[in-house]
């Protein structure tokens, strides 16, 4: 697989192919689905680009195709990738004297019977457009082909042959002469090839189907669910054998593969990995900045330390509840015991990350104790002597804001009614003021 960032990459195509009004059908129904509609339309634009007179100095940059699909370079890769991938295209690098020039050799669209006989392509096209459309293009195709050509019946064949009807001077029919083999010669062709899957793949089958034995199952497993497996393998990173220990646990004796729980498998442990990995980064990147001293810590700040150094994360917590008279609950343990084994905190920054949520709450909860380590990792805390200046600053900080100068409101006074008297007329209209305000309402 090839891809480069520069767009003046020169390339040019190597032969000729004649697409008809059926393989055009057979491009949009069934391979467009599978590989886009840039990818269809890159392969109709190479078809066009052929030359059959043109010379290497006159091949063009890849821009020139970027420019007719009007796509980025990234998407024009892709699409290039996919074609060659389901046997349309292949790609040659050719050494010249200056570079390197890409080379694209076309592929004629395959009949539907040949597409429909290639699994790989009828599974991907099942997947792409759901088995109701894919029942339906098939059977499409299928009474298409058959109205081609009626089929002949009770009949036999009274053709004419060669030798009855004509006539060839001396043993020309047994041997033809010279000018006729080299006139043969001459004008024999190379005919288009026809796109095959391009499947070659680094996969040992073989050793993943010995590895599967020993859990009894059958090789035939493998081979049905090929596609599945590759397809996580690429996606994933994983060799054939990290395969089949990823996969271990989801084998529960019934001599199948159960490629669902497989693939959940796979994903929620590359989550986890990749999480924790992450993780250790930033723990790292923490310490590498720690101060080799404790500062501005007080005494009770380091007895804390201390106690949070020497005990273990479920010592420290079960003392701390004990001194504040509670109990230390299973979902506490879990959590606490999540954070050193799923993602790999050191033992007294999770017990400094306890005491912190349990200043906060009388339990240590999911949701506070993740809240406050993302804080924590986000800004670098990577220990316990930092998790402690790191709180105490934060402190400090609120503590400000709070003495801070705030300026005095301007309070409104209320009028106290009980000293106000009442008057009787107050909410009444005189007869002169109803006219003047009618008068007012006409003239507006």
């Amino acid at each position: 697989m090839f891809e480069t960032s520069n767009p003046k990459h020169l390339y040019y195509v190597a032969n000729k192919i004649t697409l008809y009004p059926d393989d055009e059908k057979i491009l949009i129904k069934l391979y467009q689905p599978l590989v886009g509609a840039v990818a269809v339309a890159l392969y109709q634009t190479l078809i066009s680009d052929y030359d059959p007179y043109g010379i290497i100095s006159d091949s063009k940059g890849i821009y020139s195709l970027q420019e007719q699909l009007d796509c980025s370079l990234r998407k024009l890769f892709r699409a290039l990738h996919k074609l060659e991938a389901v046997g349309l295209v292949k790609t040659y690098l050719s050494d010249n004297v200056f570079n390197n020039i890409l080379v694209f050799k076309l592929f004629k669209v395959p009949s539907a019977d040949k597409f429909f006989a290639t699994q790989l392509l009828a599974s991907l096209l099942k997947e792409k457009v759901g088995i109701t459309t894919f029942h339906q293009l098939s059977h499409n195709f299928a009474e298409a082909a058959k109205l081609r050509e009626k089929p002949i019946k009770n009949a036999r064949d009274v053709s004419a042959n060669f030798i009855d009807v004509f006539r060839l001077p001396g043993d020309e029919a047994i041997t033809p002469s010279r000018d006729v083999v080299e006139a043969a010669k001459e004008n024999k062709i190379k005919k288009a090839e026809t796109a095959t899957v391009n499947d070659h793949d680094n996969v040992d089958w073989d050793f993943i189907k010995n590895k599967y034995q020993v859990y009894q199952i059958p090789a035939k497993e493998v081979e049905i669910n090929q596609n599945q497996i590759r397809s996580l393998m690429q996606t994933y990173g994983l060799s054939e054998e990290e395969f089949v220990d990823e996969s271990l646990p989801c084998l529960h004796g019934s001599y199948k593969l159960n490629m669902r729980d497989i693939s959940n498998t796979l994903a929620e442990n590359y989550k986890r990995s990749k999480t924790r990995e992450n993780v250790q980064k930033q723990l790292n990147e923490g310490q590498e900045k720690a101060l080799a001293a404790i500062e501005s810590l007080d005494a009770n700040d380091k007895k804390l330390l201390k106690k949070a150094q020497e005990n273990s994360p479920a010592e420290f917590l079960y003392r701390l509840k004990t001194e504040k008279g509670g109990i230390a609950s299973t979902n506490e343990k879990y959590i606490i015991n999540n954070l050193h084994t799923q993602y790999g905190l050191p033992e007294d920054l999770i017990n400094i990350l306890t005491y912190t949520c349990l200043t906060y709450d009388s339990v240590v909860s999911s949701k506070l104790v993740y809240k406050i380590a993302n804080d924590w990792l986000q800004h670098g805390v990577a220990t316990g002597v930092q998790a402690l200046q790191y709180v105490k600053k934060r402190h400090n900080s609120l503590g400000k804001k709070k003495n801070r100068w705030v300026p005095t409101k301007r309070v409104e006074k209320g009028t106290d009614w009980s000293k106000k008297k009442a008057d009787p007329n107050s909410g009444e209209f005189s007869t002169e003021q109803l006219k003047d305000l009618f008068k007012d309402l006409n003239n507006k």
